[in-house]
């Protein structure tokens, strides 16, 4: 008797199927864990809308940058410590990353003129962090509906290697969107200034997915149905382009109180995704079968404006600032200009976007910081940041709600050269599955981020 197993009659089933693939959470994931970027102003909280008076104004506010009196080159750098303790099946697994990268680069200038000010920036910022890892493994009596179709004597037939076996998966996303930014801030009057930021926004995702099934009991015996194991590894690498437009006012209501307002205007990202995979079915007495199908899909996304708005209250050495920001994730969509009608692609992604604007809601970000100078002399003092935020999960159900604590410090290094530094830490619950693990996965997540950012200042 001969078996003959054919991988590639499921594999396109498979393939179309990859967890990460033109869908609705894929839409919302290229910025759902937007942070923006600054030392000082993250470690206030990111409440930075009524101030913006150092070069991270470019993201959180350009108006802000007119309030500055020096110009500023700054390098800003990044350490993760992510943890993931991830249970299934009354099993847990601890899964720790640790990463260093780049922040931000850049310059900011103020030109010469006659009344008022002009500030101008150019920097290089990181706004989004993909970086995340799970890993688990376990036995479970789960049927979670695996079966493979076997040719036996020239006679196919579908057999099921869906429960009674011990369950492995790895899923492991690494990558960033980054902006090019060019900025004005202009005093248009004593009490009004006003700004733009032009951003190139491109980004970058490796993202990994690890499944393994094993007959770990020898649960699967009978010819030709005795399988061994079932191998999945699919592979993503995503890139992301797009312009962005940001504007912002602010207003000096008395000598002490500050209120701003900044809008990023909706804008399309174009995405283009290189996909593979590669399955492996073995069997006890040796046999094998592999498949392997690669694909490149390239789509856009239209996402929806953004509305921040804060105030400011100084009061001799003290700073208190609070902010928030509106954005309606239902409104983020894929867009459906280039395809036909009645085409396959139109269709699915016309459903994709019902499920955005059903899922999906509108959400305020709340965010709360101070910063405190102590002064230890007439020439030498530091300041002392901390913060608060509030970031809704934008889902609709089984909210995943998250809260920011931050922490950080400025010191001087001589006269002309400031370091900053914060600490930005969350945790957080969620519950996961898929196809493969129907049982599914509890997650408890926590990132610190520490941010150092040098200045010199001319």
């Amino acid at each position: 008797m001969r078996r003959n197993s054919h991988l590639r009659s499921i594999i396109f089933i498979l393939f179309f199927s990859f967890p990460q693939s033109q869908s609705a959470s894929e839409a919302i994931h290229f910025l759902e864990d937007e942070i923006g970027y600054g030392a000082r102003s993250l470690a206030m909280g990111g409440a930075f809308t009524a101030l913006g008076n150092d070069p991270s104004g470019m993201y959180w506010n350009p108006a802000g940058l007119a309030g500055m009196t020096n110009g500023v080159i700054y390098f800003e750098g990044q350490n993760l410590s992510y943890t993931n303790l991830t249970t299934y099946m009354n099993e847990s697994t601890l899964n720790p990353l640790n990463l260093e990268r780049l922040n931000g680069l850049g310059i900011a200038v103020p030109i010469p003129t006659i009344r008022g000010s002009l500030v101008v920036g150019l920097g290089f910022n990181r706004i989004v962090h993909y970086d995340s890892f799970m890993s688990f493994s376990g036995f479970s009596n789960v049927d979670n509906e695996l079966s493979f179709p076997i040719e036996l004597d020239g006679i196919e037939q579908l057999y099921n290697f869906s429960n009674h076996v011990n369950r492995s998966e790895t899923i492991l996303s690494v990558g960033s969107m980054e902006m090019v930014t060019l900025s004005f801030g202009i005093a248009l009057s004593p009490t009004i200034s006003g700004g733009l930021s032009f951003s190139r926004v491109t980004g970058q995702e490796t993202y990994s997915f690890e499944f393994s099934q094993e007959d770990s009991q020898n649960q699967y015996t009978q010819f030709p149905a005795d399988f061994k194991q079932y191998d999945l590894k699919q592979t993503l690498a995503a890139k992301t382009r797009a312009l962005n437009i940001r504007s912002g006012l602010q207003f000096l209501i008395t000598e002490a109180l500050r209120v701003g307002v900044a809008i990023s205007l909706p804008f399309k990202i174009n995405i283009s995704e290189n996909h593979s995979t590669d399955e492996i079915l073995s069997f006890d007495n040796g046999d094998k079968s592999d498949a392997r199908e690669t694909g490149l899909y390239t789509y856009k996304v239209n996402t929806p404006m953004v509305l921040d708005m804060g105030a400011a209250l100084t009061m001799g050495n003290l700073a208190v600032a609070g902010s928030f920001r509106y954005r309606d994730w239902g409104m983020t969509q894929f867009n459906l200009d280039n395809y036909g009608h009645n085409s396959d692609a139109y269709i699915a992604l016309r459903d994709e976007n019902t499920t955005i604007a059903l899922k999906y809601r509108p959400v305020f970000q709340m965010r709360g910081g101070m910063e405190y100078l102590m002064e230890i002399n007439k020439s030498f003092g530091f300041t002392l940041r901390a913060g608060l935020a509030f970031y809704p999960s934008p889902k609709g159900e089984l909210p995943e709600d998250r809260m920011v604590i931050s922490f950080g410090a400025g010191i001087p290094l001589g006269k002309n050269m400031m370091m900053d530094g914060a600490l930005i830490s969350t945790s957080w619950l969620k519950n996961s599955s898929d196809m493969y693990t129907p049982f599914g996965t509890t997650e408890k997540v926590q990132t610190d981020r520490i941010l150092l950012n040098i200045s010199y200042l001319f």
